[in-house]
C-alpha cells in the first residue's frame, strides 16, 4: 500500500493561502516518523499566467531537514491552454518550475476529468521526458455511465506508463458498492496502480477507502485531520489506526492535530454538514445545494 498525505495542498485549497512556517515544518517532521510514502506539496500552475500553490515562502524552511518520504505536486490539466502544443510548452515551464523546489519532488500527479481525458496526453508525456513520475487522477468518476466509463479506461491505458490511476470523488457521492465497481473496473482495463481520493460529504470517506483497497486498489489519499474544503477528505491518524499503526506512533500526529489542525477547524469549520451531505446525495457541487443551513 501507498499512503500519500495531501494535507499541505488541501490545506491551502481551504484556507486560500499557504500554512505557517511551523506548521509545515512540524507536519514534516512528523510524516517522516509515521512512514507516510509521498507528501503532496501543493498545487503547480503555469508561471507564465498564474502564481502561487506551491508555498514558496515556507519550502526553503522546509528543506533545511532531510525526510524520508517521496514528494509530489499536481497539476490540473484544465488549467492549460487548448491544443497539445500549447499545453506542452505550458508544462515545460511548470516542470522548470517543480525542479526548482527545494525539496526533492520526483511525482507529479494530473487530474483530468474523467470525460476530458485527451488533455491529459500532452502534459504528462512532457512530465515523463523531464524525469517525473506520473499519476493520474479522474476527477467526477461517479458521474460516469458505464459507455462513458469505458471510453474513459481505454482512453487512459493508452497514455503510457503511469504511476497510478486515481478515482476522485470529487463530489463526495460514491456509495461502497459503487467504489469497488470503479476499481475492478479500472485494475481490469488500465496497466496501472489503482489509487483512490475519497471526501468525506456523507461520512462515508475512511470506509469507502478501506473498500477500495479490498477491492485491490493500492494507493490511498488521506490529510491530517480530513483537512480540506467542503467535507474533507479521509483523516490520515484514522486510516493509519485502522491500518494498525501503534498509539505511540500516531501519539506525534494527534499532538500536531491539537496545535496547528484543531484551531485551524475551528476557523474554517470542514465537515460533513447538511449542504455537504445534500451534495453528495444529490451529487452535485455543493454551492449548488439551496434552502439549507451554512455547515
Amino acid at each position: 500500500m501507498t499512503l500519500l498525505d495531501c494535507t499541505l495542498r488541501t490545506s491551502g485549497q481551504l484556507t486560500g493561502g499557504t500554512p505557517s512556517p511551523q506548521l509545515v515544518a512540524d507536519y514534516l517532521a512528523v510524516c517522516a516518523r509515521l512512514g507516510i510514502d509521498v507528501i503532496e506539496l501543493g498545487h503547480v500552475r503555469d508561471p507564465a499566467h498564474r502564481t502561487g500553490g506551491l508555498l514558496p515562502d515556507l519550502l526553503p524552511v522546509a528543506s533545511t531537514q532531510r525526510y524520508g518520504p517521496r514528494f509530489a505536486v499536481l497539476l490540473d490539466a484544465a488549467e492549460l491552454p487548448g491544443g497539445d502544443t500549447a499545453a506542452a510548452a505550458a508544462t515545460d515551464r511548470i516542470a522548470d518550475r517543480i525542479a526548482a523546489i527545494p525539496l526533492p519532488v520526483g511525482l507529479v500527479r494530473v487530474a483530468v476529468r474523467y470525460d476530458q481525458v485527451a488533455r491529459a496526453a500532452a502534459p504528462l508525456g512532457r512530465l515523463r521526458e523531464a524525469g517525473f513520475g506520473v499519476c493520474l487522477l479522474l476527477t467526477e468518476i461517479d458521474l460516469a455511465s458505464y459507455p462513458e466509463l469505458d471510453r474513459c479506461l481505454a482512453e487512459t491505458a493508452t497514455l503510457g506508463p503511469l504511476d497510478a490511476v486515481f478515482l476522485v470523488d470529487s463530489l463526495g457521492s460514491l456509495r461502497p458498492e459503487r467504489v469497488i465497481e470503479l476499481v475492478q473496473s479500472t485494475r481490469a482495463a488500465v496497466p496501472a496502480p489503482v489509487g483512490i481520493h475519497a471526501h468525506d460529504n456523507q461520512g462515508f470517506a475512511l470506509h469507502n477507502t478501506v473498500v477500495a483497497r479490498s477491492a485491490g486498489a493500492t494507493w490511498q489519499d488521506a490529510a491530517v485531520y480530513g483537512v480540506g474544503p467542503g467535507a474533507g477528505i479521509t483523516r490520515t491518524e484514522q486510516l493509519l489506526a485502522l491500518l494498525g499503526a501503534a498509539p505511540s506512533d500516531i501519539g506525534p500526529l494527534l499532538e500536531l492535530i491539537a496545535t496547528h489542525f484543531a484551531p485551524l477547524k475551528r476557523r474554517y469549520g470542514w465537515e460533513a454538514g447538511p449542504r455537504q451531505v445534500m451534495a453528495g446525495l444529490a451529487r452535485i457541487p455543493v454551492a449548488a445545494v439551496r434552502g439549507l443551513g451554512a455547515g
